[in-house]
């Protein structure tokens, strides 16, 4: 045998949060139990047996907590109370209840980053200069410019654009909101804030909360002294600001404060949300288990293939072999470095799997979905489904501007508008390629309700009610209970998944090994474990292609675990036509 593809011999380091499946329920879409259009706790509990026999071990929850939603509950008022819209504390631990009585966890997301310009940390804060509360958040004089007119602080561009700083008339200073204006940034160098934080933590830990996936948390530690940014766009006064916020100084020892004395004290699973950039090398500071920080991270180079220069605006057309490449770079030094992965190709801000890297062709949709699957589900770490993504839910096709409330989505449209109106006041602006891009990238073709069935509505509220947010009209064909009938559906094949993946540990353990990582249509790898391998190679295009697998791995007695297409061949060659998206997994034996 070659060296190339010779087992290894790993310590399998068991956890059980690296041996779990974890389900994100957007929680206004998942099911209304009260027909007002939103989706809600009591909603979940109707639905946890459908949870348990797709194979969901772990339920993370979207933000449920009391909020204006300007940012759809990413914006929070109250950390230790439940919005009115989704229920009540006794919902929550009745969901909780339920949901250990079934033998599944249930997961918080945490907001710290920010919170609501209307919880009264913030009011408190705002209130006076004098606020024992006014180093909470990050207020600063303004500067004067040539002409003598106000400018803010520094020249740090919004993460939703415009300036990252408001005025407040009454104060006479300006607020740092790396989002939205809505969403004033917490001063984490204030010991006092961390106590706060961590105390929120503490109260969902003893409520019985098993895990927590912090949103942005790699932005909570910025540059001392905010500096303004180095000027790369000279025809605006914002700059791009993220090497101010982004993995900043004192990060790393924030967090492991934050384990030491909170997290340590429940067995708790956590995720770093990581966007705006976090290399390997960084997130196994995170995650390595010796550093005692975090499980693991949500980062985005994966994701971010499809837009050019990193800008989710602007769609490019991606190569198989740079998906390859950044798969191959996180398997491998999270391997070598005591770290681990957080698995996925969707969530409630990553449009559908299916859209962006499958194919939604009615010949194509099933079997894409399900080699996508087939990737998810055979690499090395935590795999984390979103709802609807069982289905194999592509976006919606016929939604309009006023269809997408998501305020990125808006704030988004309305500043191309805006600069395209001002080169051309005479004429409206062609807004069509604007148009293209939200409907391939916007948040919103994730976030609309579950399809449960092929009732108006979809099941998902009552049949003459109004969902808070459009329909998906592929509910006629691609639902719950239709996919729940059919033994060859893209949900099923999800359960035979997840129940496969939990047989073999060394689906969860495994070192990645490439195959072929220069093809231009076959993804193919080896999943190794001591004497134990599994080869998975998937077609990721619509023609037929053929496939050599190397003769350095033998394949006498392969064993087929799982494929998208129905397999004859009883012996598997080492020459093969694949059909198009055909998805396979071999266990092999010698």
């Amino acid at each position: 045998m070659s060296d190339v593809y010779k087992p290894l011999v790993l310590d399998m380091n068991r956890d059980w949060w690296r041996e779990i499946i974890i389900y994100e329920i957007y929680v206004q879409s998942f099911q209304d139990s009260n027909n007002d259009g939103v989706g809600d706790l009591r909603g979940i509990i109707q639905r946890l047996d459908y949870l348990k026999r797709l194979g969901a071990d772990m339920l993370w929850l979207t933000p449920i907590y009391e909020s204006p939603l300007e940012d759809q509950g990413y914006d929070i008022a109250n950390y230790k109370a439940i919005n009115p819209l989704y229920g009540t504390i006794k919902d929550w631990e009745d969901l909780a209840a339920e949901t250990h009585k079934r033998g599944m966890k249930i997961m918080m997301d945490m907001v710290f980053n920010h919170t609501s310009s209307q919880h009264a940390w913030f009011l408190d804060s705002k209130s006076s200069r004098d606020s024992s509360k006014r180093d909470w958040y990050f207020w600063r004089k303004g500067k004067t410019g040539k002409n003598g007119e106000r400018l803010p602080p520094n020249n740090w561009a919004s993460l939703f654009g415009g300036s990252a700083w408001k005025y407040d008339e009454a104060t006479e200073e300006y607020y740092l909101h790396l989002f939205s204006p809505s969403q004033p940034d917490l001063n984490w160098d204030n010991p006092e804030v961390r106590n706060a934080v961590f105390d929120v933590i503490d109260f969902w830990g003893k409520k019985g909360t098993d895990g927590f996936r912090f949103d942005v948390i790699n932005l909570v530690s910025k540059m001392p002294g905010l500096p303004d940014a180095p000027v790369t766009d000279p025809t605006k006064f914002e700059q791009n600001a993220i090497p101010m916020f982004t993995n900043g100084p004192n990060i790393h020892k924030y967090m492991h404060e934050m384990n030491r004395k909170v997290l340590s004290k429940y067995t708790a699973c956590t995720v770093g949300e990581m966007p705006c950039g976090v290399d390997e090398y960084e997130a196994s500071q995170y995650v390595a288990s010796e550093r005692q920080e975090l499980s693991m991270v949500f980062q985005f180079h994966h994701m971010d293939l499809d837009g050019a220069d990193g800008d989710k605006w602007n769609p490019r057309k991606w190569e198989l072999w740079e998906f390859e490449k950044v798969c191959r770079i996180w398997q491998q030094h999270m391997l070598g470095n005591h770290g681990w992965s957080a698995l996925y190709m969707e969530n409630h801000d990553q449009a559908r799997a299916v859209s962006r890297f499958g194919n939604t062709d009615p010949r194509f949709l099933s079997v894409s979905a399900k080699m996508l699957a087939t990737v998810l589900f055979t690499l090395r770490g935590t795999v984390f489904l979103y709802q609807g993504q069982e289905l194999g839910m592509p976006h919606p096709q016929n939604w309009k501007l006023e269809d997408y409330p998501d305020v990125e989505t808006q704030d988004y449209y309305k500043s191309m508008y805006k600069s395209r109106k001002e080169q051309d006041p005479s004429k409206e602006p062609d807004m069509s390629d604007v148009m293209n891009a939200i409907k391939l990238k916007g948040r919103d073709n994730a976030r609309s309700p579950m399809l449960w069935d092929n009732s108006k509505n979809a099941g998902f509220t009552n049949p003459e009610g109004k969902t808070w947010i459009r329909l998906n009209e592929e509910y006629m064909n691609l639902n719950v209970q239709t996919q729940e009938r059919d033994p060859d559906s893209v949900l099923n094949y999800f359960k035979q998944l997840a129940h496969i993946r939990k047989q073999h540990p060394m689906l969860f353990y495994g070192a990645y090994v490439p195959v072929n990582p220069t093809d231009p249509k076959v993804f193919s790898f080896l999943r190794t474990q001591g004497p134990y391998r599994t080869l998975v190679f998937c077609n990721w295009c619509e023609e037929p292609t053929d496939f050599e697998i190397p003769e350095d791995i033998n394949t006498d007695l392969a064993v087929m675990l799982i494929a998208n297409y129905h397999v004859d061949e009883p012996v598997l060659e080492h020459k093969l036509q694949l059909r198009p998206y055909e998805a396979r997994m071999y266990s092999l034996r010698n």
